[in-house]
C-alpha cells in the first residue's frame, strides 16, 4: 500500500490490457459502462487507488462472479461481454487483490471498535469507583474495596478458580510466551513448580485499573 493509496499488480494490469485488446479488435461491442473502461485503463498505468475505488471493485467481482457460469466465458474468439468486463476490472487477480484489502480493513475496525469497548468499560469503572479528592472513602477492609469495584469474596474465589483453568494451556512453550489475546501477570505455582500466569488481556487491564484505585487509596489514607 502507497501513501495515498493502493497500486495494482502486475496480474491486474495484464487483465486490463487483454479487455483493451479485445475492444480494440472489436470483439467488445456493448461490453460494459465508460466507468468500466476507465477502471481498465486506470490499471493498465498503474495508477494510485483510493480505498474507496477498492471497495467499487471488490463489490463489482462479487455481483458478476456468477457470470462466469455464462456463456462463452473464457472464449478468445468470442468472448462474452461478462469475461471482457471482468478483465477489464483486473480479472481474478483483481478479486483476490481488493477482498483482501476490503476484509483487511473491516479486521482493522473491528479491533478499533473492541478497543473501544474496552476503554469505555474502564471509563465506567473509573467512574464508579469514588473520587479520593473530591469524597470521602470510609473503606475498613480491602473486602468493601472489592465490593466498590463491583465484587465481593465468593466472586473472587470463583474468578480463581476459573483463572486456573482458563490459564492452563495458554502458554506457548514453543515461543515462550502467551497465547494471543492473553498477556503474562506474573508466575504462578502449578504442579510444584512456577510457570507463567496468562490472562486475557482485557482482564489484566481490569487488574490494572484496580491495583491503580488501590494504590490511591493508600495514598489518601495516608
Amino acid at each position: 500500500m502507497a501513501k495515498e493509496g493502493y497500486k495494482p499488480t502486475s496480474g491486474m494490469k495484464a487483465a486490463a490490457r487483454k479487455a483493451i485488446k479485445f475492444k480494440e479488435d472489436g470483439k467488445a461491442k456493448g461490453a460494459g459502462t465508460a466507468v468500466g473502461w476507465t477502471r481498465a485503463r486506470q490499471l493498465v498505468n498503474g495508477e494510485t487507488l483510493s480505498l474507496s475505488t477498492v471497495k467499487r471493485m471488490y463489490s463489482f467481482f462479487s455481483r458478476h462472479e456468477v457470470d462466469k457460469k455464462g456463456k462463452d466465458w473464457g472464449n478468445q474468439s468470442n468472448p462474452s461481454n461478462g469475461y471482457i468486463m471482468w478483465l477489464a476490472w483486473g480479472g481474478d487477480a483483481g478479486f483476490s487483490w481488493s477482498r483482501k484489502i476490503v476484509n483487511r480493513e473491516k479486521s482493522v475496525k473491528k479491533t478499533i471498535v473492541l478497543d473501544q469497548e474496552l476503554v469505555e468499560e474502564i471509563k465506567t469503572m473509573l467512574e464508579d469507583a469514588v473520587d479520593p479528592i473530591t469524597e470521602e472513602i470510609e473503606i475498613e477492609e480491602d473486602v468493601e474495596f472489592s465490593k466498590s469495584m463491583g465484587e465481593d469474596e465468593e466472586d473472587d474465589e470463583e474468578d480463581e478458580e476459573e483463572d486456573e483453568e482458563e490459564d492452563e494451556d495458554h502458554w506457548d512453550e514453543d515461543l515462550q510466551k502467551c497465547w494471543t489475546g492473553y498477556v503474562q501477570r506474573g508466575m504462578k505455582e502449578k504442579g510444584g513448580r512456577m510457570v507463567p500466569n496468562c490472562v486475557p488481556v482485557k482482564k489484566a487491564m481490569a487488574l490494572d485499573v484496580q491495583d491503580f484505585l488501590k494504590e490511591m487509596k493508600e495514598k489518601y489514607d495516608k
